[in-house]
């Protein structure tokens, strides 16, 4: 039995050699696995303090510049300041004189208008009046040009001798 249990024992001790080298196998690969990410980490570790520290700088640097531009602006943003306060005032003053304007205007646009209506209602009076005139004129020439016939007729009458009932009458 002593071979047969040595048999088993060597056949046993490939099936286990054979786990154990699986066994073993796999923790190699576990093994290069961690240091694979342990070695990942360690990079984007490394990267993101690289980053940092030039951000910081970055910032550090445009801090440092806006620090040199800080006395050089600030006379240009008060002329900005005070020329939008300038154009305020001016628009300001635009406006006001624009609307005075446009109420001068309204005024005499009124006053225009009645006086438009005051000069018509006076030419239709004066209308009215060469009416009442031309229709006495007219009378008055009339009469007159009776009166120069008369005053002719008369005229003619003492020149030639005829006797008084006859005037008016022509042969």
């Amino acid at each position: 039995m002593a071979l047969a249990t040595v048999a088993a024992v060597l056949v046993q001790d490939a099936a286990l050699r054979a786990q154990l080298d699986r066994i073993a196998w796999s923790q190699v690969v576990m093994a290069v696995g961690m240091v694979v990410m342990t070695l990942t980490v360690l990079a984007s570790g490394v990267a993101a303090f690289l980053l940092f520290r030039a951000v910081r700088r970055l910032i550090a640097t445009v801090e440092a510049q806006a620090k040199a531009l800080a006395p050089k602006t600030e006379p240009i943003l008060t002329a900005v300041g005070k020329v939008t306060s300038d154009a305020s005032t001016l628009s300001t003053s635009v406006k006001e004189r624009v609307d005075e304007v446009l109420e001068t205007v309204k005024d005499v646009n009124g006053r225009l208008r009645e006086l438009v209506t005051e000069t018509e209602s006076r030419v239709r009076e004066f209308g009215a009046v060469l009416d009442v005139v031309q229709a006495e004129t007219s009378q008055i020439m009339l009469d007159a040009a009776a009166t120069a016939r008369g005053v002719h007729t008369t005229a003619e009458a003492l020149q030639s001798g005829r006797p008084r009932g006859r005037i008016g009458r022509r042969e």
